[in-house]
């Protein structure tokens, strides 16, 4: 960290780094190298060229030691503050692209830790606050509160220090006379958007979309037109994503569209990777990537050698198999960097009709790729937790409103449930520490995905996850006639985590979920377990549902009634699993409440001002069909547009016994009717 800090840029920063964050200023100026995916080295040697005296900036030494020195040393000092400064990143963009990746992966991860100094004297106090925390005496909280304080001091020194290294470096650079400053290569920082350590990964995105966004529109529409050629092109319809046990079989790859993924070089740290402009490699040697010379439609048909690995290299091997694996090796790395980068762009600048992505042909080219990556059958090329498969999964959540237009929604989603159906088992807290397996990685992905989905397209995400519920109940009636096995369905399997995305709308986006409120108590039952049903009551077993007033669940009928927008009432038999829909008003019903001993059922709508009782009969002991009717009706008090406007203020019905219900406003008014 001492080596790659920008020293000279920020004072104040600097000085926090020596005293508060324990770094070491450089004496002499450092010399950097990259190593090749060929095992060259490229070593920059930072004082080879001589900066001219008009371009140096003053000499930042106190003049007392500066007379002491001789003048060969000053000259040494004050080159090594104009290198750290400035000429650190004005040598190479391949350099500054990993120098950027290691100093905000390393600075992030210090800063989520305690007591993350390399000052001695602070190791001392930590120690120190340990034996203390043990007491409980006044003097140990007055340490606890300082403890407390100088870890915040810290965490912000880290975080200042990320925060100028990712956002304001290029400008402090170009601000301290620097003639040019080589910006990270994007090519490079997209091959690690799903990096396997997730330090690097969080790096690598963020640096990205700083880039993307400091390029602005003109820049964007250049990177689109030189990755845009290297795009694969999918003619025909997107392959249906199997939804019984899919990650444990690989069906032979189709030969018309072969499957990309990430090499194993891209996970490489030290790799510079193969940029496809010669002109940004600066001095980095990327030996044995130059035979990929293939652009533009002739990578979309490549297919693997099929004896040999994509990064194996055999000495035994003549010339043309070489080039030839060479050219594969190539072709899909730029193919797999043209679909992250692109979706990138797509996902966070796609808006933007000026930048290619409106109602065009590169964002339905962009989407069927992303697409494409999720839903193909596991294989050699792209298995189940390939970086690719993961990246295609994070970015069409990222993404899903650019997307939509040209997406199967019911597959994506499918798709999406079937990687996130081993949660419980992989992947139980979404924020752990340590690595995760690639199977989990993709797992807590797939979870992220289906989040930003739900939430950037809420009606779309419940409708699609109804019309599936449906689909599957009525596969179930049949399942013995048909002979499937349902539970190894993906609607089964995958009820945790539709559950959980569910209760995220709940809390979140609640007008959503007031207007489809029939198709999210369908998805909510399909996902509960009815045997807790039988025994505990709905506010329970999933209490958020419970706090609409359209919804009541009776404990002994064993029903729930559900209110629509659209005026009817949703009456839920949970001992004969079905459905009954009844028309109950002309808007839609505000609130609902089942009686005490369960014979009456309450309903009201604010539009309509009416409030209505129903009693729901049964055929001779419980046999036939049962039936619903309405028994009263009553006018109410309308109620003033400022309450209407508001959902958190709704009125309510409270029943004060088995005849009585109490129309209760939010400002406390109330009314009473008798059943």
């Amino acid at each position: 960290m001492s080596l790659l800090h920008s020293w000279g840029l920020d004072t104040s920063l600097d000085h926090i780094c020596e005293h508060t964050l324990g770094l070491l200023k450089p004496r002499v100026p450092v010399s950097y190298g990259l190593i090749s995916k060929s095992g060259y080295m490229s070593l920059f040697m930072p004082t080879w060229h001589p900066v001219r005296e008009a371009d140096m900036p003053n000499i930042n030494l106190p003049p007392d030691l500066a007379a002491e020195l001789p003048p060969e040393m000053v000259r040494l000092e004050h080159r090594t503050q104009v290198f750290t400064a400035r000429g650190h990143w004005e040598v190479s963009p391949a350099l500054t692209t990993h120098h950027l990746l290691a100093l905000v992966s390393v600075a992030n991860t210090l800063q989520d830790m305690n007591a993350a100094t390399l000052i001695p004297e602070q190791e001392r106090r930590r120690k120190n606050h340990i034996q203390s925390s043990k007491g409980s005496s006044q003097t140990g909280q007055q340490q606890e509160d300082e403890f407390s304080r100088q870890q915040s001091v810290i965490k912000q020194g880290w975080s200042t220090l990320t925060a100028l290294h990712t956002v304001l470096l290029p400008d402090c650079v170009l601000a301290a006379g620097a003639p040019a400053y080589q910006p990270p290569m994007v090519e490079i920082l997209a091959r690690r958007w799903q990096d396997r350590c997730q330090e690097v990964r969080e790096a690598a995105q963020a640096l990205l979309k700083t880039e993307l966004s400091r390029m602005g529109p003109a820049g964007r529409q250049k990177l689109i037109e030189l990755w845009s050629p290297n795009l694969p092109s999918h003619t025909e319809p997107l392959p249906a994503h199997t939804t019984s046990q899919p990650h444990h079989h690989e069906p032979p790859p189709r030969p018309d569209h072969p499957k990309t993924t990430l090499t194993n070089a891209t996970s490489n740290a030290t790799t510079n990777g193969t940029p496809s402009n010669p002109s940004t490699g600066g001095g980095s040697g990327s030996g044995g990537g130059g035979g990929g010379g293939g652009q533009g439609g002739t990578e979309r048909g490549i297919e693997a050698h099929p004896h040999l690995d994509d990064e194996h290299y055999d000495e035994e091997m003549d010339g043309e198999t070489c080039r030839e694996l060479v050219a594969q090796s190539e072709g899909r790395r730029k193919q797999a960097t043209a679909i992250i980068l692109l979706g990138v762009i797509g996902a966070y600048h796609g808006q933007d009709s000026a930048e290619g992505f409106g109602l065009g042909n590169l964002a339905m080219m962009t989407s069927k790729a992303l697409a494409y990556r999720v839903l193909a059958p596991p294989n050699n090329k792209l298995p189940a937790s390939a970086p690719l498969r993961r990246a295609a999964i994070d970015l069409i959540g990222r993404g899903f409103p650019v997307w939509e237009p040209y997406l199967e929604v019911a597959k994506v989603l499918l798709a999406l449930l079937d990687y996130c159906a081993d949660t419980d088992r992989l992947a139980p807290s979404m924020k752990y520490g340590l690595p995760l397996i690639p199977e989990a990685d993709s797992c807590r992905t797939a979870s992220n995905a289906l989040t930003l989905i739900a939430e950037a397209r809420p009606p779309a995400f419940i409708t699609t996850m109804a019309r599936e519920v449906a689909r599957f109940n009525a596969l179930q009636q049949n399942a013995q006639s048909l002979q499937l096995n349902i539970h190894a369905n993906v609607l089964y399997r995958a009820k945790t985590e539709i559950l959980r995305v569910m209760e995220y709308l709940i809390l979140h986006k609640r007008s959503f979920i007031m207007d489809l409120m029939v198709e999210v108590m369908d998805i909510v039952l399909h996902c509960l377990d009815p045997g807790h049903l039988k025994s505990r009551g709905l506010s329970e077993v999933f209490p958020s549902i419970c706090s609409f007033p359209q919804v009541s669940h009776c404990p002994h009928t064993r029903r729930i009634a559900t209110g629509a927008k659209t005026g009817t009432i949703a009456m839920y038999e949970l001992r004969l699993n079905k459905c009954q829909m009844i028309p109950a008003h002309s808007s839609m019903v505000t609130a609902l409440s089942f009686s005490p001993d369960g014979k009456y059922l309450a309903s009201y709508s604010m539009a309509e001002n009416k409030l209505s009782f129903w009693q729901t009969s049964s055929g001779m002991f419980g046999l036939g069909s049962s039936q619903t009717k309405c028994t009263k009706t009553f006018s109410t008090v309308p109620v003033p547009d400022i309450v209407r406007l508001n959902p958190q203020r709704l009125p309510k019905l409270v029943w004060v016994s088995n005849k009585s219900v109490i129309h209760m406003m939010a400002d406390g008014t109330e009314h009473r009717f008798n059943a």
